[in-house]
């Protein structure tokens, strides 16, 4: 195993220059929506005219990096409770609560949105849920900045202890591959997040991560044997790889998202 590992950090060093990355230590504040199906193209009005004003003011201002609007496109139906996803990205985890802390106000939306337009978008959007998440690790392909179509976001259950194991696999395994995936244009960009609130061990996952395509074919062309060994070297043990994989995390789902808006 050390010697896969030693491998692979060659591999990292010689992609790691030709690729973008994000900065790590980035926060991610995750609003999980549920809109009405006859009311989800009001929802997208409401959001490009006064939801979005308002987070391109905190963009403008420095107080946030980003922020995406996603429609959930599977799972779908009743079996997710939840269809869109609203992300905002702040170098500061306490940005992120001091422009959502408006008492009156659900905690999706920002402070400083109109008091009619944060009716209306009460009435239109209920929050689920909100999380909010560290960006551990990342790579993207150099596409500017506007963000891929698509997005997976695959949620782990990490065991206690196993935090430290979990991060050096994602970095010297998984991160190597995903680079020849995006040097392939098979892939837009990867991120590793660790779940910083809520938390408990009965909330059923801890971390996750973030894969990002241009096209939802490039979805297929994930850990198969071919690419593994072309990035680790032919003599790759893969059932041991995957063996170590599975030992260390449990994959607990994973979503499909669709891009609607952004800034960034």
């Amino acid at each position: 195993m050390k010697q896969l590992l030693f491998s692979l950090a060659l591999c990292f060093v010689v992609f790691a220059s030709s690729f973008g990355q994000a900065p790590e230590n980035n926060y991610r504040k995750i609003d999980y929506l549920d809109i009405d199906q006859s009311q989800i193209d009001k929802f997208v009005q409401v959001t490009q005219k006064d939801f979005k004003a308002s987070f391109n003011t905190l963009l403008e201002s420095g107080g946030i990096k980003s922020w995406c609007l996603y429609k959930v496109k599977l799972p779908g139906g009743e079996e997710s409770d939840y269809n869109f996803v609203s992300i905002t990205t702040s170098s500061s985890i306490g940005a992120l609560g001091n422009h959502f802390s408006k008492a009156t106000s659900p905690g999706f939306i920002p402070s400083d949105v109109p008091s009619d337009a944060q009716r209306q978008l009460s009435k239109l959007a209920t929050l689920v849920k909100s999380e909010i998440w560290k960006i551990e690790n990342s790579a993207y392909a150099d596409t500017g900045s506007t963000p891929s179509r698509y997005m997976t976001m695959d949620y782990m259950n990490v065991a206690t202890g196993k935090d430290p194991d979990y991060l050096m696999l994602e970095d010297e395994i998984a991160k190597p591959i995903h680079l020849e995936r995006i040097e392939r244009d098979q892939m837009a960009g990867w991120e590793v997040y660790a779940l910083i609130l809520p938390g408990g061990m009965n909330y059923g996952y801890n971390f996750a991560t973030g894969n990002h395509f241009a096209k939802l074919e490039h979805f297929e062309f994930g850990f198969d044997q071919e690419i593994i060994r072309q990035t680790m070297g032919e003599n790759s043990n893969v059932p041991e790889l995957f063996e170590t994989i599975y030992n260390t995390r449990d994959l607990v789902k994973v979503e499909l998202w669709e891009l609607v808006d952004h800034l960034k």
